[in-house]
């Protein structure tokens, strides 16, 4: 027990060390898993015939490329608030999102998972076990991306109001930048 513990703090003391190199790596791990579920989701859909071995596959097909195109809509999203509107109100906006979107993957890792078992259409079957795997991924890494967040978020908020100082003491005016 105390070895798992050892190994939760080191893990944390690493990424606390460098914090944003943390948060950025798990949101570009992120975005990766985005688009390849995408691609996947893509073909799920057109895969889908007449004969579908399980019911309802029609119906999972949309709500796959639906996630799929929200998921892209959170990258996108994310990546403008990192860039431009580091302020309390928009990253715990954001954080919330991601807690959302990390519990919507586990569900659909579920339903995918439960429809791969239970076809008889090689294909479908296939597909099905891809699409499951990557919801998995994907609650994993934001779920582990939301811890951080979290956790260290005063690090990545930044003072709306520090955009406009001017300190004549800073090198290259980087408060006049927002830095």
């Amino acid at each position: 027990r105390n070895t798992e513990i050892d190994m939760f703090h080191w893990i944390y003391n690493l990424c606390a060390y460098n914090s944003h190199a943390s948060i950025a790596y798990t949101w570009f791990a992120s975005i990766g898993l985005t688009i390849v579920t995408f691609v996947l989701a893509c073909i799920a859909a057109l895969e889908q015939n007449d004969k579908d071995a399980v019911k309802g596959g029609k119906n999972l097909s949309f709500a796959s490329l639906w996630t799929a195109t929200l998921l892209i809509l959170l990258s996108i999203g994310g990546s403008v608030i990192f860039r431009k509107f580091r302020t309390d109100f928009s990253v715990g906006i954001f954080l919330g999102i991601v807690v959302v979107m990390s519990q919507q993957m586990i569900v659909l890792f579920s339903v995918f998972i439960d429809r791969a078992n239970n076809t008889t259409n090689r294909s479908e079957k296939d597909i099905d076990n891809a699409l499951a795997s990557f919801f998995l991924f994907l609650f994993v890494i934001y779920t582990v991306f939301a811890f951080l967040l979290f956790n260290f978020r005063d690090k990545i908020i930044r003072d709306p109001s520090a955009a406009t100082k001017y300190d004549p003491n800073l090198e290259n005016d980087q408060a006049s930048m927002g830095i």
